[in-house]
């Protein structure tokens, strides 16, 4: 199956909507492995399934005017997006383009990944190709998901059923929703040394962080129903509890595991 073709979530403007949620929960995450790559000013670095274009602006901030930062993602309508959002960095480049379909040409000095590896159908595959764009030494991070690390209290049947529809619709096209494990894996095998691994999960009552499974089942509805994974009603069941577990002070809904890897390419 396509890289397209493997993913569970809408794309266009909804897709990005949730995407702009998500990255301003993962900011402080995220930021601090950039910091500890380290991203420096000058480098050439690129983005890949940037999505809407949140971490690609976050690098060309550490980049500088002198450095160079390249987006690229399968969905036209996000890349069109971020690029209306990023006219103020002028050292930023948006394509489209499909990772799966080659790298694009040049030598960087850092390649970062998020929310990328666990829709696809080859990984691995992915991860090398990424790993040919960089220049001897350079550096290799990727940030994915483990959607079987389930924390809520008090236990709540919906976020349970939520998880495992996920689970199950990702696996339907030949993804990996629990892929966080396996990279530092995969970067071994694409040949990085010097690998190293942090697991974060946000856990705690804030409404936007609660707010994200909400936005992800939204998103993942049409998906889900086109497998015969759920139902309308079961969809709208589950959306009714997530929303009211939003609204609950005393309900903690973990945001989902990541998993932050990073290597370099032998020099």
């Amino acid at each position: 199956m396509s890289e397209a073709g493997s993913y569970i979530i809408r794309g266009g403007r909804p897709g990005r909507e949730r995407l702009r949620v998500l990255a301003g929960v993962l900011a402080p995450t995220t930021r601090a492995l950039l910091e500890r790559l380290p991203v420096r000013p000058g480098d050439r670095c690129w983005d890949v399934g940037c999505g809407g274009g949140d971490v690609t602006v976050m690098i060309a901030d550490m980049v500088g005017p002198a450095g160079r930062v390249l987006g690229t993602d399968i969905d036209p309508a996000k890349v069109a997006l971020a690029r209306a959002e990023a006219s103020a960095y002028p050292q930023v480049e948006y394509r489209v383009g499909n990772i799966m379909g080659g790298a694009p040409d040049g030598t960087f000095d850092i390649a970062h990944a998020r929310f990328l590896l666990s829709h696809l159908t080859d990984p691995g595959a992915a991860v090398a190709a990424i790993g040919r764009a960089l220049r001897p030494g350079g550096i290799l991070a990727v940030e994915d998901v483990d959607f079987s690390a389930l924390v809520c209290c008090p236990d709540l049947p919906a976020f349970r059923a939520y998880h495992d529809l996920y689970i199950r619709t990702g696996r339907y096209r030949g993804a990996d929703p629990l892929i966080g494990p396996r990279l530092p894996l995969l970067l071994h095998e694409a040949g990085c040394t010097d690998i190293h691994i942090q697991i974060n999960q946000l856990a705690e009552p804030d409404p936007t962080i609660k707010s994200i499974h909400v936005l992800t089942l939204e998103n993942i509805a049409d998906a889900a129903l086109q497998a015969g994974l759920t139902s309308p009603a079961e969809l709208d069941a589950m959306l009714t509890d997530l929303r009211a577990a939003v609204d609950d002070s005393s309900m903690v809904l973990a945001a989902p595991r990541m998993v932050q890897t990073w290597g370099r390419k032998p020099r």
